[in-house]
């Protein structure tokens, strides 16, 4: 039924949707309610329905995550051909604290790590989650931590709150966090924050891989990684972390 709406026909009246959809206009009715009800049509006063502003909303977050998706796809595509190793890209949701797999690029290794992408969850621990939270101002990743649920999801996964402040004050120093075996068992990586927007990072890259072959080259694959997406930080946060 929204599909139905377009440039050229921005109102329509019950049977002109009744007929663009092909059901009866007792049906059609009847989900105009519904999507009435949950703001993603309007009804005025004239009869004829419209598209309400939830449909405004979620165009504006699709349209966001695709600009962090198109402005990153080049560094995906750069690291992925240099590591042969999958790579990630989470958006993160500051508001509810979730990150996006939006993009990834799996390694084409018979022994890999096949992501979800479109997967929609707490900003979880390992590689991307930690470096979402060193991209942040020290007290804002603090605030942000003191809100995030740590689950023991291996036998690595760090839990202690003070103890992972700590690593984040020290992976806010080089640029970039390593995880090993945080989130997946056998499985480890590294991530690094871009896109800043109000100097809190949009999204995090990362690069995962087997520990039994991903383990010893953590350190040469995150400055790889910083050097191919240093264009997607600022400027300023370059140069200090340079300096450092």
């Amino acid at each position: 039924m929204l599909s139905a709406f377009s440039l050229t026909e921005r109102r329509l009246s019950l049977g002109e949707l009744a007929a663009r959809v092909g059901l009866p206009k007792a049906t059609v009715h009847r989900l105009a309610g519904s999507l009435i009800a949950t703001g993603f049509l309007e009804h005025g006063d004239d009869g004829r329905y419209s598209l309400g502003l939830k449909v405004s909303e979620l165009g504006a977050l699709a349209r966001s995550d695709l600009d962090v998706v198109s402005v990153c796809s080049p560094a995906l595509d750069a690291l992925a051909a240099r590591t042969q190793e999958t790579v990630l890209l989470g958006a993160a949701d500051w508001d509810t604290l979730e990150l996006t797999i939006v993009g990834a690029r799996v390694s084409p290794q018979q022994l890999s790590v096949h992501p979800m992408t479109g997967q929609r969850l707490t900003i979880p621990p390992g590689c991307l989650g930690k470096a979402l939270l060193l991209g942040l101002p020290r007290a804002a990743a603090e605030g942000v931590l003191a809100r995030l649920p740590l689950p023991a999801l291996t036998s690595n996964t760090h839990t202690d709150r003070a103890q992972l402040a700590d690593e984040i004050a020290r992976a806010r120093t080089v640029g970039f966090a390593i995880a090993e075996e945080e989130y997946l068992d056998g499985v480890s990586g590294i991530g690094v924050p871009v896109v800043f927007e109000g100097g809190w990072p949009r999204a995090a890259i990362g690069v995962v891989g087997p520990s039994s072959r991903i383990g010893s080259q953590l350190e040469r694959i995150a400055r790889l990684a910083l050097k191919l997406t240093a264009a997607l930080r600022p400027t300023q946060t370059r140069a200090s972390r340079a300096a450092a």
